[in-house]
């Protein structure tokens, strides 16, 4: 027990060190770091006056326009943290939403490639909303020279973040998401199991397995492919409303920029595989 809180002592110390003000905002909103066993709490108001905090314009991919945050490089809120390079990084929004990524892209701090950055919206001059919601209080935006641009899609500007975690990559977190021993590494299932990572498990679960809550589990009781058929699926995929309209779906198009059409096989393929291979039922 005193082991513990003295480091959760050093954790709230460091974190007010690093950013030059108090440990808990005003008005609550705040961002907590999770790397292996440790976590840490960052209000707002602290990230308002670190000192790493500056004007940054980009191509705002989730409002389609140019804009200008107030933000920080993530590579400032894990200095001095042992990572590894080959970790994944988990960032988790108020609505469920769930974004994995490679550490290696998350953690670049080169100029000739693309930059994280978490903005962090001023309650006095509050971010335009998306579709009728506010995207708050912090986000993640990018940088990256046009060439490179490509490399960070859509899914990766999460907002409304209130977690990012540094943990193992999700295939090995999550047993029972994983193709069963034998598959060829180069073959379809096991490309359809990284798409599904990539494109799918921000959402949804599968056999149960996942940090995701907004969407359905893809596997039990059934699996997509089995009640859909492929080509319906497909055309889920690619726009829901053909498929089936309502006025709150949340699910949004894929479009072949994020999803081309033999990364859409193959993720079929995964999901065919894995329909035969089902968690057991609770």
């Amino acid at each position: 027990m005193k082991h513990w809180l003295m480091t959760m002592a050093g954790w709230v110390l460091g974190a007010c060190a690093m950013l030059g003000g108090t440990a808990h905002a005003d008005d609550g909103a705040a961002l907590t770091l999770n790397v292996g066993g440790q976590s840490r709490t960052l209000s707002r108001e602290a990230l308002l006056h670190d000192p790493h905090l500056r004007d940054v314009t980009v191509e705002d991919q989730n409002l389609k326009r140019r804009l200008t945050f107030k933000a920080l490089p993530v590579t400032e809120l894990f200095r001095g943290q042992s990572i590894s390079p080959d970790a994944s990084a988990t960032t988790a929004a108020s609505d469920g939403y769930v974004s994995h990524l490679p550490t290696r892209l998350l953690l670049a701090d080169r100029a000739d490639g693309p930059r994280a950055w978490l903005a962090v919206e001023d309650p006095a001059a509050p971010w335009p909303t998306l579709k009728g919601q506010g995207i708050g209080p912090f986000r993640l935006i990018w940088t990256a020279p046009p060439a490179k641009a490509s490399l960070v899609n859509e899914s990766l500007w999460t907002y409304s973040i209130v977690r990012i975690d540094i943990a193992a990559l999700p295939g090995e977190r999550f047993a029972a998401i994983r193709p069963a021993a034998g598959q060829p590494a180069d073959g379809p299932v096991m490309r359809g199991f990284a798409t599904f990572q990539r494109v799918c498990f921000s959402c949804h679960t599968l056999n149960r397995a996942g940090d995701a809550t907004l969407g359905p589990d893809l596997n039990v009781p059934y699996s997509p492919v089995e009640y859909l058929g492929d080509e319906k699926l497909r055309h889920l995929i690619r726009d829901p409303q053909s498929l089936r309209w309502w006025p709150n779906a949340r699910m949004s198009a894929i479009d072949e920029k994020t999803l081309s059409n033999a990364q859409l096989n193959d993720l079929l393929a995964y999901f065919h595989h894995m329909a035969q291979h089902k968690a057991a039922a609770q």
